[in-house]
C-alpha cells in the first residue's frame, strides 16, 4: 500500500481519522505546516521525501492509504524465537479481516469470545503444521505475513519447541533468559551448565545491549522506503542504491551481510579509501586463515611483499620468499618485503564504519559526529582511544563478525558504543568515538577499572595488545612471520 500516491484530500481525510490538526500532523511528520496546507488545499506538491514522512507519520498510528482512501488498520504484532533464530512479525488489517486474523493467532493459543491468550511454548507437530497448512489456504492471500510465519516454523524440526510471544525482548539480558529457556525446553535430559554465568556476564548484560547480524545467510540491514543513506543522508528519490553495499568487506569472507542504507557514492568512497587499509592490515591473517573472497584462486588472496609472495592453495599456505633463516631446529623466521600501503586511521574508520551500518537507529542521532568522521574525514586532529587486539581460540567461521554493544543507560566512564570485530581467531575490541553521550575521549578505556569490571570476558580471555591507530600518515609494512614447530 506504500506504492499507491497520496492525494491532497486523502491527507484532509486522514486528519479526520486521527483528529488531528495541521499542527499535529506538522509536529508527527516533522514537515511544515505550509507545506501541509499547500498539499491539501492543492498549491504545491511536496517532494517525495516530505510526502512520505507525511504517509509515515500516519502509519504509525494504523491509519493506511487505500484505493479508495484512507483507513484504520488494527496491528497485531507476534515475536517467533528459534533455537537459532528470532522474528518480529507485524499483521496489519482491517476490520474486515480481524477474524481471519483473530485464527490465526488463535491457532498459538485459546480463543474466549474476542480474546485471545498465547500460549508462549509451541512445540512442533504434524497437527500445528497441517493447521498452518490450512491458514495459509484460507487466509495466505489477504494477511501476508501468514506466510512467513508459516515458512519460519517450518524451519523448525518436527518435535522441537519454539517461543511466540507479543512482542520482542525488551534488552540482551532478557533475550538470554528466555534463550536458555527455549534450549533447556529442546534439551531437557541435559544437565545444567556447571558455574554461574552470570558471574561473567551479569554486568555486562545489566549495562549493554549487544547486537551479532548474522553472516551465514543472507541478512539486509534496513529496509525502509523512500531509502535513505545512513552516512550522507541521501534519500532514493535523489541518491542511487544499485550497488550491494556490503557491511563487512566481501575480501574478508562476508558475501551475505548487506546494507539498504548505503548509497552507492558512500559505497564507492568506503570501497576506495578506508577498507582497503583494514584489508591490508589483515592480508597475513587472511592467509593463514584460508579466507576467501572473491576472484582468482577461489578468492583467496595471493600477496605480493616486495619480491616475495604469500598464498593459500586451498590446501596449505605456501610461502616464496628471500630472507629466512632457521635460529633451531623447531622455528623459521621469514621477514618479507613491503607489503600493500595503509593508513592506520583508516584502519580505524573502517571498524567503526561496520558498527555504524548496523547498530540501532535510535543511536545514530548522538554519532553524528562520528559518521562525519567515517565518511568525510572530518576532526582528525581530535585524540582517538587505541585499539586492543588479541588472538583468541575461537570456534572457525568462514567470514568475519562483528558484534555491537550498545550502553543502556548514562555512565561517566563506559563508552556508548563498543565494536568488536573478528576474523578467525583475530579479535579487535574498539570504542566508536565522539558519541554526544561520551563524557570524556575514552582513551585508556580498556584499563579503565568500570570498563574492565563491566567487559569481564576480555579481561579473562588472553593478553591483549593495544594498537594506536591515529596515524593518518601512509605506511607500508614489512611483516616478519615466526613458525614454530608444535
Amino acid at each position: 500500500m506504500t506504492n499507491i500516491e497520496m492525494m491532497p484530500e486523502d491527507v484532509r481525510a486522514a486528519r479526520g481519522l486521527t483528529g488531528w490538526s495541521r499542527d499535529q500532523l506538522a509536529k508527527a511528520s516533522g514537515v511544515g505546516v505550509s507545506t501541509i496546507a499547500d498539499f491539501e488545499n492543492g498549491t504545491r506538491n511536496p517532494i517525495a521525501a516530505n510526502r512520505e514522512a507525511i504517509r509515515r507519520a500516519f502509519e504509525r498510528v494504523n491509519v493506511a492509504f487505500t484505493p479508495t482512501g484512507p483507513a484504520i488498520y488494527a496491528v497485531v504484532s507476534l515475536y517467533l524465537m528459534t533455537a537459532d533464530d528470532g522474528a518480529e512479525l507485524l499483521f496489519r488489517y482491517r476490520q474486515d479481516q480481524a477474524q481471519a486474523v483473530q485464527e490465526i493467532v488463535g491457532a498459538f493459543g485459546t480463543i474466549d469470545g474476542d480474546f485471545v491468550a498465547l500460549t508462549s511454548d509451541q512445540l512442533v507437530t504434524p497437527t500445528l503444521l497441517a493447521t498452518l497448512d490450512g491458514l495459509v489456504a484460507r487466509h495466505g492471500g489477504t494477511v501476508p505475513q501468514l506466510n512467513k510465519l508459516r515458512q519460519k516454523i517450518c524451519r523448525v524440526p518436527e518435535g522441537s519447541y519454539f517461543l511466540l510471544m507479543p512482542s520482542a525482548p525488551a534488552s540482551t539480558e532478557d533475550r538470554l533468559k528466555l534463550e536458555n529457556y527455549l534450549h533447556a525446553l529442546n534439551h531437557p535430559d541435559e544437565a545444567p551448565a556447571e558455574g554461574k554465568p552470570d558471574d561473567l556476564f551479569g554486568p555486562l548484560l545489566k549495562r549493554y545491549d549487544m547486537t551479532n547480524p548474522r553472516t551465514d545467510r543472507k541478512n539486509l540491514v534496513g529496509v525502509g522506503q523512500p531509502r535513505t543513506c545512513r552516512f550522507c543522508r541521501g534519500t532514493s528519490t535523489g541518491a542511487s542504491f544499485k550497488k550491494a553495499a556490503h557491511v563487512i568487506p566481501t575480501a574478508l569472507g562476508n558475501d551475505h551481510l548487506k546494507s539498504a542504507e548505503e548509497c552507492d557514492a558512500c559505497n564507492a568512497y568506503f570501497g576506495q579509501e578506508t577498507e582497503p587499509s583494514l584489508i591490508a592490515m589483515l592480508d597475513i591473517q587472511r592467509v593463514f586463515l584460508g579466507t576467501q573472497g572473491r576472484g582468482k584462486n577461489h578468492g583467496r588472496p595471493k600477496l605480493k611483499f616486495g619480491n616475495d609472495t604469500l598464498m593459500h592453495d586451498g590446501q596449505k599456505v605456501v610461502l616464496h620468499a628471500h630472507a629466512v633463516s632457521r635460529p633451531d631446529d623447531d622455528t623459521f623466521e621469514v621477514t618479507l618485503g613491503r607489503g600493500a600501503r595503509l593508513v592506520p586511521m583508516s584502519v580505524y574508520r573502517a571498524l567503526v564504519k561496520m558498527v555504524l551500518s548496523v547498530v540501532d537507529h535510535q543511536h545514530l542521532p548522538d554519532l553524528k559526529k562520528t559518521i562525519e568522521w567515517v565518511r568525510y574525514g572530518k576532526h582528525v586532529d581530535q585524540t582517538l582511544p587505541s585499539v586492543a587486539m588479541a588472538t583468541i581460540d575461537l570456534p572457525p567461521n568462514p567470514s568475519a563478525q562483528i558484534t555491537i554493544y550498545t550502553r543502556r543507560e548514562t555512565h561517566s566512564r563506559l563508552p556508548h558504543v563498543i565494536g568488536e570485530f573478528r576474523l578467525g581467531c583475530y579479535v579487535f575490541a574498539f570504542a566508536v568515538p565522539f558519541s554526544a553521550r561520551d563524557q570524556w575521549d575514552l582513551v585508556g578505556f580498556f584499563d579503565d577499572a568500570d570498563f574492565r569490571n563491566t567487559f569481564q570476558h576480555y579481561v579473562a580471555a588472553t593478553q591483549w595488545a593495544q594498537r594506536d591507530l591515529s596515524s593518518t600518515t601512509p605506511v607500508s609494512p614489512a611483516p616478519r612471520i615466526r613458525i614454530i614447530k608444535r
